[in-house]
């Protein structure tokens, strides 16, 4: 991974390298200087963050641009629920997301979970960001058609090919989803991208960079949720944030 900015470095060891192999080259070679950008210069970061105060501040979790502390505190279990709503909570938003949830940009206080995001941040196309959901809601409401439209829309699966292979890759993708009293684990998690990589790169299908940063996100999620070695209700969660913002629109 040596073309990746230097400020990536240390997330990207947490990213099975094959998931970057799987990019089309082009696409993440003219990302990497808005990476940098954003990283270093912190273009776009302000702009985000105040959308983004808005967005979070019904579910008590406040954002902060200062320097994230230099000691971390043990993330707890509310925490760990705070965190997971964070993470469904910038995929609904047509905004942007901060991707980088690992517990070091994180620290709690009286109840208030406050985040310090980095400028690693990206905006979805948003074709890929609403097949995404429809992947979401296909898995977590059981309906296998949506599901399967979804894949198709963020680019993992083709309309040509045979029934057998979708279901293969549909199935080896349900394997970062989880129902209820799902406990995290970042390795069980790294292995399912790792075979969902080899297949795509069997069938020779080349991700979106949008793709990899879903992946990225997915990674440090995960690295903050198995470090409270709780058990979550991540389909109760997806509900209720799909829920709330189902009401807003609707007023």
């Amino acid at each position: 991974m040596r073309i990746l900015p230097a400020v990536l470095k240390e997330l990207s060891k947490h990213v099975p390298t094959v998931l970057f192999q799987t990019v089309e080259w082009s696409e993440l070679a003219s990302e990497l200087p808005k990476i940098t950008r954003r990283m270093i210069q912190k273009e776009g970061f302000q702009e985000l963050f105040d959308e983004q105060i808005q967005l979070l501040s019904p579910y008590n979790i406040s954002l902060t641009n200062s320097k994230h502390p230099d000691s971390e505190s043990k993330l707890s279990k509310k925490d760990g629920d705070k965190i997971l709503t964070l993470f469904f909570v910038q995929l609904f938003s047509p905004y942007g997301l901060f991707l980088d949830l690992r517990p070091l940009h994180f620290s709690s206080f009286n109840g208030t979970l406050e985040w310090h995001p980095s400028g690693f941040w990206t905006k979805f196309d948003e074709a890929f960001r609403l097949g995404l959901l429809e992947v979401y809601e296909g898995f977590y409401l059981n309906k296998d058609d949506l599901y399967f439209n979804g894949l198709e829309k963020i680019g993992l699966i083709k309309s040509d090919w045979p029934l057998e292979d979708k279901e293969t890759l549909a199935a080896l993708f349900r394997g970062q989803f989880g129902n209820d009293d799902m406990t995290f684990n970042l390795e069980q998690f790294k292995d399912s991208i790792i075979q969902m990589s080899d297949f795509m790169l069997k069938k020779k299908v080349k991700i979106s960079k949008d793709f990899l940063y879903l992946g990225i996100y997915l990674v440090t999620l995960y690295s903050s949720l198995e470090e409270t070695r709780e058990c979550y209700s991540v389909k109760t969660t997806y509900l209720d944030v799909k829920n709330t913002f189902n009401e807003e629109e609707s007023h």
